[in-house]
């Protein structure tokens, strides 16, 4: 079994290392909530996917940063209603922050919240002069 090193990972240019990255934060964290999914569509389209259930869309928030995705969503205190007796409590409406590193030129296409699923879409747009191209090899 051969072990690389972490630098040559980082090395890599494109989603390869997004996901690298995605994955390293999700376990650095710890935090689970609210669930997702990342879901590749294409080479250079990517969906992130977040259940949150009875969140509206004043209550949620996303900033891109210095290649960082910030999710954020303020559950806000519960309406407390004296007629309102709970016998189990288990919609999970707390606040959350879930954040995701995004590779070079891969930015946030739009974002859409239906039927309780946040659903955010990535492409990846590398500009001409950024792409690879041949270089024609002359004699001397």
């Amino acid at each position: 079994m051969t072990i690389l090193p972490t630098l040559a990972l980082r090395s890599f240019v494109g989603f390869d290392n997004l996901f690298n990255e995605l994955e390293t934060i999700s376990t650095q964290k710890q935090n689970s909530f609210p669930a997702h999914d990342i879901i590749r569509l294409s080479d250079d389209e990517y969906e992130i996917t977040l259940a949150v259930s009875g969140f509206n869309k004043k209550d949620i928030s996303i900033d891109v940063h210095d290649g960082v995705l910030s999710i954020k969503g303020n559950g806000g205190a519960d309406i407390q209603d004296d007629n309102v007796q709970y016998i189990y409590k288990g919609i999970a409406k707390r606040s959350f922050e879930q954040k995701f590193r995004l590779e070079q030129y891969v930015d946030v296409k739009d974002a859409k919240l239906s039927n309780g699923l946040l659903t955010i879409s990535l492409l990846r747009e590398v500009p001409e002069e950024r792409k690879p191209r041949q270089i024609t090899l002359k004699s001397a």
